[in-house]
């Protein structure tokens, strides 16, 4: 499985971002983060993957939330940023998550 590039990462307290490559295949990523993450209803993105155009998808911010996780997924011209709230508990699960859909040195 072809990854998405992670051109970066950082985190503060209980917020971490990860900087990702706009690329269509987020599409299909993205619900193994989720899954990953604990959301049971990733239904909005299994339907992306259905002829939706990630280059429309330009200066927006989707927010989505469970009970471990608050993530907003701001879609730029070029990139997307995910930025996730989360208790420290969470994090070793939350770098595992992003491992399965993303590649890079970056990730700590």
């Amino acid at each position: 499985m072809e990854k998405l590039k992670l051109t970066g990462t950082g985190n503060k307290e209980r917020r971490s971002y990860f900087i990702l490559s706009k690329e269509q295949r987020f599409f299909s990523l993205f619900p193994i983060f989720l899954m990953n993450c604990g959301f049971k209803n990733i239904g909005i993105y299994e339907d992306y993957q259905e002829g939706t155009d990630i280059a429309t998808f330009k200066d927006t911010i989707e927010h989505m939330q469970n009970e471990d996780y608050d993530i907003d997924i701001v879609y730029t011209s070029d990139k997307i940023i995910l930025i996730v709230r989360t208790d420290a508990d969470n994090r070793e699960k939350l770098l595992s998550a992003i491992k399965k859909i993303a590649d890079s040195e970056e990730i700590q």
